[in-house]
């Protein structure tokens, strides 16, 4: 893989284990939409362009000093880490049929807000609903677009504004979280801890479950041993797996075990393959 930087815009050549459309719409982000032959999106506080063909990536709008290779995970050897699940049946099959995931790495506030959100919702809702939040209350940034509204914005705002954007009972923890994080939280210095301290810390904030903290965890932090499970996943695990805990530290054992380190992206390549395929669910 090459990663040339020319005239704004960033050019990957030659990168193997890496789909734009499966990484973009895969549910851990909610600012990129489809757009042309590409995707739109606002990341890393840039309004960007997006498009591949084949094994070459071109990403318009950014600079080498933006954050995007680590956004999009390019320095992790996808290829070794596929091998050694090649042993696990299911995920095979999961890894064949969306293996271009790649684990983005997201701003973590951004990340926190998008999936206390996401609880109870659906994706087309979720990004209608970060898309006003960032209309009403994030930086304009050209065009149309808005970065996603700082700590400050959202603890300054009321309840009832926020619920105004759609989001509903969740506008409360949205709003409480902001002014944690505002008042000193420090989410960033969670990246730096063992996991296990990270999620549980996630978890003291508003709205946080263990779901929702993993979300964090694995989508802006870079633990890939976080493995977010709900429902879908628990049929896979249940079916697939022959998983027969009951709570969050057996489920966590079993992960460890199963997994391993990079728990994580194997999660991705399940979860995808089971959303797209639920008939699958009853047959394994």
């Amino acid at each position: 893989m090459e990663i040339i930087y020319e005239n704004n815009n960033m050019y990957i050549k030659g990168i193997d284990h890496f789909s734009l459309e499966q990484t973009l719409t895969c549910g851990q982000s909610f600012r990129w939409r489809r757009q042309g032959d590409g995707f739109a999106g606002v990341a890393l506080g840039k309004a960007v362009y997006a498009q591949q063909n084949g094994s070459d990536v071109t990403i318009f709008g950014v600079d080498k000093n933006d954050g995007f290779e680590r956004y999009f995970d390019l320095e992790r050897d996808y290829g070794a880490i596929k091998q050694r699940y090649s042993g696990d049946e299911f995920l095979r099959e999961g890894m064949a049929y969306a293996g271009g995931i790649r684990v983005l790495k997201q701003p973590t506030f951004e990340t926190l807000i998008s999936f206390i959100i996401s609880a109870n919702n659906n994706v087309k809702r979720i990004m209608g609903i970060v898309e006003k939040l960032c209309e009403r209350y994030g930086r304009p940034i050209g065009g149309d677009a808005h970065d996603f509204p700082t700590p400050l914005a959202l603890a300054g705002a009321s309840e009832s504004d926020i619920k105004a954007c759609g989001a509903g009972y969740r506008a409360r923890y949205i709003m409480q979280t902001a002014q944690m994080v505002q008042g000193g939280f420090d989410l960033d210095e969670l990246a730096d801890v063992p996991y296990s301290q990270a999620r549980h810390t996630l978890t003291k904030l508003v709205g946080v479950g263990m779901k929702v903290a993993d979300c964090v965890a694995l989508y802006s932090l870079g633990h890939m041993r976080a493995f977010p499970n709900d429902v879908w996943m628990n049929r896979v695990l249940c079916g697939a797996y022959g998983y027969k805990g009951k709570n969050d530290k057996e489920l966590r054992a079993f992960v460890d075990k199963t997994f391993g380190e990079h728990a994580g992206i194997a999660q991705q390549y399940l979860f995808h393959y089971a959303r797209n395929n639920p008939e699958l669910i009853g047959k394994v």
